[in-house]
């Protein structure tokens, strides 16, 4: 199986991953690559991808059976908006990005005349970014999530769903409302969590630190322009999460210390076996 012409904007973690995952396993009968910054495209000239390179938006789409957006989720309508007329009628426009109501919502309007648009949204990534962060295999396992609406074609979901099974994924349906809901909770949240811990210790107590407390705060590693980004295009479901989990930390704080000082020594135990099993049924 190949899916024609494939063209791949942004050569990011994400964008590099899948140029060379499609690569790696002969997916592509031509590969198209396009970057805005010229050392981005010097990057890809001098590793070993073999692919074409270009920092012309309408080079990039007009032949192209597949084009996936991998760039930030602010700069895809502004991308798409000159050169929605130029896709294939038949084409596959998909995208990668975190969040997925305010993405259909933006481009759903300029891609139904002209393109095949679904959303996507693979679980997978790392702290690091950049081409030199890519990895052909950053996709196999990984689930990936594809958002359709009642104006997305069987077309468009049946392909989609064929590109990301092949490069080895676990394909999930959700509505994109749905969608930005559920990642607020296990992966938006958690990033603002693990900054807000990154943040809390004085400097002598981060002379102390060991592996737990760096492996709680590793994805606050991240890039803080992409994840202001994320947060700020899904604020509406990552602050009602916020809301739940101030009001469940006040109330183990109050197992910790009541108004009496005392802690509710089986209270905190249930708390933390419910953890614990929870944490241990999740891998």
């Amino acid at each position: 199986m190949t899916f024609g012409t494939v063209a791949i904007i942004g050569p990011g973690l994400l964008g590099g991953s899948l140029a060379l995952a499609l690569s790696q396993r002969g997916l592509a009968e031509r590969l198209i690559i396009y970057a805005r910054s010229k050392s981005a495209l010097e990057q890809l000239r001098n590793s070993c991808l073999m692919a074409e390179l270009t920092d012309n938006p309408q080079d990039a789409v007009k032949e192209a059976d597949v084009v996936v957006l991998c760039i930030p989720i602010e700069s895809m309508f502004a991308f798409v908006a000159p050169i929605a007329h130029l896709f294939k009628p038949s084409a596959l426009v998909t995208d990668v990005g975190s969040v997925k109501e305010k993405v259909d919502r933006d481009l759903s309007p300029l891609l139904a005349p002209n393109a095949h648009w679904i959303g996507s949204h693979p679980m997978a990534g790392s702290e690091k970014s950049g081409f030199s962060a890519a990895r052909a295999n950053l996709f196999e396992g990984a689930t990936v999530v594809v958002t359709p609406t009642e104006k997305t074609s069987l077309l468009a979901r049946n392909r989609a769903e064929e590109l990301w099974t092949a490069l080895g994924s676990k394909v999930v349906s959700l509505a994109p409302d749905v969608h930005d809901d559920y990642v607020a909770q296990i992966s938006h949240l958690p990033h603002l969590i693990a900054a807000a811990l990154a943040n809390h210790p004085s400097a002598p107590a981060l002379d102390l630190a060991g592996s737990g407390f760096r492996d709680t705060t590793r994805i606050a590693s991240g890039s803080p322009g992409l994840w202001m980004e994320i947060l700020t295009s899904n604020s509406e479901a990552v602050s009602k999460h916020l809301n739940r989990l101030i009001a469940d930390l006040c109330d183990l704080q109050m197992i910790l210390r009541d108004k009496n000082g005392v802690t509710d020594t089986t209270a905190l135990r249930s708390y933390l076996q419910k953890a614990q099993i929870s944490r241990s049924q999740l891998f």
